[in-house]
């Protein structure tokens, strides 16, 4: 039989999207970023949601217009992206991201800083009938959730309706630093 994947969702993925240099230099502008508790992240970790952005040199900006861009041509919407707001998290150990989305966006990424080999997003299964499914063996089209592995350097960028982060997800490293953006249509 012919299995085919009728509503596949889009997960842009670019390694080594910033040099380690440029890595490096986030790393220490992260750390030296004010930032406070966030809903979103439960346990010990931080945000310096919506204030970030400034402190992101151009280039880095330019790039990651210019890939949040190809995703969406990749995508199938309007290549006609802008980057809305920036914004880095911190999380140590024993943290958890919990699970949500951003609304008023159309296109949300990370960009990892400093991660280990433990860490991963997880995405949610956007159908909601899957948790109603008489599953006898789990694969990829029935699970509930996915883990994806994220290493230093690496750009995520998803549809910003798509349901990530999980509360059975503790992180198990301190300094977990990753920078995280949305979306908007540029204005014409």
């Amino acid at each position: 039989m012919n299995v085919i994947p009728l509503f596949p969702i889009p997960l842009g993925q670019v390694s080594n999207f910033i040099t380690d240099d440029e890595r490096l230099e986030l790393v220490e502008v992260t750390k030296n970023a004010e930032h406070v508790e966030h809903k979103a992240i439960l346990g010990d970790g931080f945000s310096t949601w919506s204030k970030f952005s400034s402190t992101l040199n151009e280039t880095i900006k330019d790039r990651l217009e210019h890939q949040v861009n190809n995703y969406a041509r990749a995508y199938g919407i309007s290549p006609n992206l802008s980057l809305d707001n920036v914004w880095s998290n911190i999380q140590n150990a024993g943290s958890v991201l919990d699970e949500h989305y951003h609304p008023n966006s159309i296109v949300s990424g990370a960009l990892y800083l400093n991660v280990d080999d433990s860490c991963y997003l997880t995405f949610h299964n956007p159908n909601p009938y899957i948790y109603f499914t008489d599953i006898v063996e789990y694969n990829c089209r029935n699970y509930q959730w996915q883990k994806y592995y994220v290493k230093n350097g690496d750009l995520i960028l998803f549809p910003s309706w798509l349901k990530h982060g999980h509360h059975f997800h503790v992180n198990t490293m301190d300094n977990r630093m990753v920078i995280s953006f949305n979306t908007k249509r540029r204005d014409v």
